[in-house]
């Protein structure tokens, strides 16, 4: 039997909406449902049961999948015109106490416009946010968008890369990260008595527009 990768999506997908959770759910979904299912793609072979839907997914490249998911979403939204806010979140009640697992940390790429996320990276024990935004990065069409990271994503790799990637950014700046926040000041103050006309204020104005937070914050 033939089993279509997007057959493949479209049945999990649709199953998951409604409520599926495990490979079981979803091949019961299939059958349930297979004339619905047709009603968008043939499904010629029927639906796959729970073994074959493991093996399937147990053979792709999640890697590979995501930049192509984050690819179609972008050419099929226009998502790169407008803010892409990134930023880090826990998953709730993913800590395993009794192994001693660590909760799931992701980083998302968030269009503001469309409400849409528009990929992920899970950022890997004994690590953090600064080592994953890169890679999450590396996997978007961003081209002519403005990116927005907080202060844990004021970096001038991280800056680096968005320019690279022909795209404008807006960084968080606190306080306790050297002097960087003194000379951005300074900078700007500078800038603006100027009117702004130097060939560095041009920069500055481009790629990096700077939210000060307080100077409260302790130092790392």
């Amino acid at each position: 039997m033939l089993y279509p990768l997007d057959e493949i999506l479209l049945l999990c997908l649709l199953a998951v909406l409604a409520g599926a959770e495990t490979f079981v759910d979803i091949a019961l979904f299939g059958q349930m449902k297979l004339e619905f299912l047709r009603r968008f793609r043939p499904f010629r072979d029927s639906t796959p049961s729970h073994d074959h839907l493991g093996d399937i997914f147990a053979s792709l490249d999640a890697g590979q999948f995501q930049q192509c998911f984050a690819a179609w979403v972008a050419s099929v939204t226009g998502a790169s015109a407008g803010v892409i806010a990134i930023d880090g979140k826990t998953s709730r009640r993913s800590y395993q106490k009794k192994n001693a697992k660590a909760p799931i940390h992701m980083v998302s790429a968030f269009a503001a416009r469309q409400r849409l996320v528009l990929g992920q990276v899970k950022v890997a024990e004994k690590s953090n946010e600064i080592v994953a935004i890169p890679k999450l990065l590396d996997m978007l069409a961003i081209e002519g968008a403005i990116v927005t990271i907080d202060a844990m994503g004021c970096q001038r790799e991280i800056a680096a890369k968005i320019m690279d990637k022909k795209a404008d950014y807006i960084l968080a700046l606190k306080g306790n990260q050297g002097t960087l926040r003194k000379d951005v000041e300074v900078l700007a103050a500078e800038q603006k008595a100027n009117g702004f006309k130097t060939r560095q204020s041009v920069g500055m104005r481009r790629s990096m527009a700077i939210t000060a937070a307080s100077r409260r914050e302790p130092p790392p």
